[in-house]
């Protein structure tokens, strides 16, 4: 009876070992694909507590100088302040929304208009922050895909204008049409505004709220809808 083979021995010993790295590296990977989000989401909320903590400190340093908040602690002192800005935007909401026609909104939208240097920012900032929040999509004409920001590379962009003519003069590309390129997840916080030759804009089958909400979900509304037509297919 001859014995094992030791050459036999050695490619089992080697596959085992094999198996053993394989395995650890799948639990290593899977752990990190667990952990790392959850980890990148805790870090992200407590850098917004902390920014949000430090624009309410001189509202914290009024509670303390003028009230009770000499004897409570810190956190405490800041929910309170958080509770009172809260509380004012929900007034200032309820006044405008429910309170007498005294057209407080238009009052104060005209007032920032007015002031110079900040006008242009402020009424920017408040039509997209319509678009956001009311659903008002009617400055967007169509959703167009863009080689943005390089060849071959294509974002999603929203129409909004047929550039001017003093543009289409200076680029001597022919016609020529305007398109925001949003940031996502918040449109609101910025994006490029590029005036591209027709030829260079192309169509996607896309409504303008499908598009915003595909830059606000970082393309996971478009995944979904894809799932969702190809179960109602099979």
């Amino acid at each position: 009876m001859s014995g094992p083979n030791v050459d036999d021995i050695a490619e089992i010993a080697a596959e085992e070992s094999r198996e053993v790295r394989r395995d650890l590296r799948q639990t290593l990977l899977s752990g990190l694909a667990l952990t790392v989000p959850f980890l990148i989401t805790v870090l992200v909320l407590v850098w917004a507590l902390g920014f949000v903590a430090g624009l309410l400190s001189p509202l914290a340093d009024v509670i303390v100088a003028v009230g009770p908040g000499g004897e409570m602690s810190t956190w405490v002192v800041q929910l309170l302040a958080g509770t009172l800005v809260v509380g004012f935007v929900f007034a200032v909401g309820f006044a405008a929304q429910h309170g007498p026609e005294t057209h407080i909104a238009r009052r104060f939208d005209v007032l920032m208009e007015d002031l110079p240097g900040i006008g242009s920012i402020y009424t920017s900032v408040e039509r997209m922050s319509d678009v956001m929040v009311e659903g008002d999509t009617e400055s967007f004409r169509e959703v167009k895909i863009v080689e943005f920001p390089r060849e071959d590379c294509f974002a999603l962009a929203f129409l909004t204008a047929s550039a001017p003519p003093t543009i289409e003069e200076a680029a001597d590309h022919g016609e020529m049409e305007t398109v925001f390129v949003p940031m996502a997840p918040n449109p609101v916080m910025g994006g490029h505004l590029v005036n591209l030759p027709e030829d260079r804009i192309f169509d996607v089958d896309l409504s303008v709220e499908e598009g915003m909400q595909a830059v606000m979900t970082t393309g996971m509304a478009i995944d979904e809808s894809v799932e969702d037509e190809g179960s109602a297919a099979s």
